[in-house]
């Protein structure tokens, strides 16, 4: 069964497929780790790539990249229209650019995962402080993984959940 997307927030999306439901961080029809109630999963679209419970998690960080544009579609739309008007280029991109999301395991060891953006201009601060927060939270507080069985809910109710910053 392909994955239902429900809602998405910035760099969060609601997730609900046979592997149960998750909170995707990145792009979920491209690389993207989902945070499920009983761990984190790295992932190519529906294609899992590994697995880490989160009772074996000690820290979580993803560098979100982030934009000035007010929303990145137009970051994503305007750059190459204007260089294609006045002949400018920002150099070719090589591979679809990802960000990095790491993982340091109770034992030390440091796994280094990179999920997709949905914007290459990347996302808009608030968005990629919300990301942030919200990850630090599913490994400060393990009571607010449950919270990931209702991925849709949770992203509806995001700052309820994080509080004031």
């Amino acid at each position: 069964m392909p994955t239902s997307v429900a809602r998405r927030v910035g760099a969060l999306t609601a997730l609900d497929d046979t592997d149960g439901p998750a909170v995707a961080l990145g792009d979920a029809a491209a690389r993207h780790v989902r945070l499920r109630p009983d761990g984190l999963q790295p992932a190519l679209g529906d294609a899992p790539a590994g697995f880490v419970p989160w009772a074996q998690v000690r820290a979580l960080v993803a560098d979100v990249p982030t934009t000035w544009w007010p929303h990145p579609a137009l970051g994503d739309t305007l750059v190459p229209l204007i260089e294609g008007i006045f002949g400018g280029s920002s150099g070719d991109i090589a591979e679809t650019p990802t960000f990095p999301v790491r993982v340091t395991t109770d034992d030390g060891a440091v796994l280094e995962w990179r999920a997709t953006a949905h914007y290459l201009s990347g996302y808009r601060r608030r968005d990629a402080a919300l990301a942030a927060r919200l990850v630090g939270h599913m490994v400060a507080v393990a009571d607010s993984r449950a919270l990931l069985a209702r991925p849709d809910d949770l992203l509806s109710r995001l700052g309820e959940i994080l509080g004031p910053r």
